[in-house]
């Protein structure tokens, strides 16, 4: 009988709570949400799971207008993008293939019908996003955004 090999390396435990996550050092020294930052720093993130309880009116309200407006998507994957930091955290929220080319029949879902994803450059990234929006949704009230203008533009 062939016994299997020893496992050499363990895998680092992902952190279950916010707090834990922000200690590792990291991050940026930002406090709060910025709003529409470069596109050049979304470079480097990746999906991070799951779809957003919002619609798009909700989204606008938070966030102000999308970075990235592609109208209704023809030829792209995304549709609208926000790209802004939470507390130092880049997250991107999005419409992942749901414009013009990738709906049957061609044409596109309705933006208030909209599946939202997001994206981070870490794993918490989705639980921050989701967080802002259940603030909002649970109190009525806007969290503080700053947002910067003359990015993205052309896109």
């Amino acid at each position: 009988m062939i016994t299997p090999p020893k496992i050499m390396f363990r895998r680092k435990k992902s952190p279950t709570r916010i707090q834990e996550a922000l200690k590792d050092g990291w991050f940026d020294n930002e406090r709060g949400i910025i709003a529409n930052l470069p596109y050049a720093d979304v470079i480097g993130t990746s999906g991070q799971g799951g779809s957003l309880r919002v619609d798009y009116a909700t989204l606008k309200k938070i966030f102000g207008k999308p970075s990235v407006d592609n109208k209704n998507g023809r030829g792209c994957k995304i549709r609208k993008e926000w790209i802004i930091s939470i507390d130092g955290v880049v997250c991107t929220i999005y419409d992942w293939k749901q414009g013009y080319d990738y709906t049957k029949p061609k044409g596109g879902m309705p933006l208030k019908e909209s599946r939202w994803s997001v994206g981070g450059s870490h794993r918490i990234s989705f639980r921050l996003v989701q967080g802002v929006i259940d603030s909002y949704v649970a109190t009525g009230i806007l969290p503080k955004v700053v947002r910067l203008n003359g990015n993205n533009e052309g896109w």
